[in-house]
């Protein structure tokens, strides 16, 4: 995506020197007709003459550059998308990695508990009644979570549910940017899984 738009703001560039070039190398200008009272008092004709666009040339630039915008536009907003996703992931690892450690520190349990029943309006760290860490979330990205299961540490680093544990982040503007999921198996360790072939699915790239 970020070489397509490269590529479209180079030929963008490229065009924009061509037009430049005829420019100054045609004779014809805009010519704004000087009132009769100022004739009498104008200077001599060449100190009047500007170097300028003329109207056709104006219109084929800002036609080339309405349709650049539109051809770079939709992947620069996949772009932007899929980093709001990352950035996500990795907060969400980093939490999951900081839970664990202190779990094992503090040989308590530690709980990653969402905002309103929700990963996406953020989670709070806590242990013993205490809050660790809180991280808020992002409208923009969907955070889907095991019905029912509690995300949380035991004194070992391990979960206190037996079964895996998997959260899928997706983004909420385009369904072109891959899902990606973090897993924590029955050791504790938090991986981050990216669904590269968009098929739905984590766990098999």
């Amino acid at each position: 995506m970020t070489a397509e738009l490269l590529g479209g703001i180079a030929v963008l560039c490229t065009l924009i020197k061509a037009v430049a070039g005829m420019t100054f190398g045609r004779a014809t200008r805009l010519k704004i007709p000087i009132p009769v009272e100022a004739r009498a008092v104008a200077l001599p004709a060449r100190a009047h003459r500007q170097r300028g666009f003329t109207m056709p040339e104006l219109m084929v630039a800002l036609g080339i550059a309405a349709i650049l915008t539109a051809v770079a536009v939709p992947p620069l907003i996949a772009m932007v998308a899929a980093q709001r996703v990352k950035t996500a992931t990795f907060d969400l690892y980093s939490a999951m990695s900081y839970a664990r450690s202190e779990a094992i520190k503090r040989n308590a349990v530690v709980t990653i508990t969402p905002r309103n029943g929700a990963f996406t309006n953020g989670y709070d760290l806590t242990t013993g009644g205490s809050t660790l860490r809180s991280q808020l979330g992002n409208p923009e990205v969907i955070i889907n979570s095991p019905p029912g299961a509690v995300l949380a540490f035991d004194g070992y680093g391990r979960l206190t549910t037996p079964a895996r544990y998997q959260l899928e982040l997706s983004s909420g503007q385009t369904g072109v940017t891959p899902k990606r999921c973090l897993v924590i198996g029955t050791s504790g360790r938090p991986t981050i899984r990216v669904d590269t072939n968009n098929d739905g699915n984590c766990i098999n790239g």
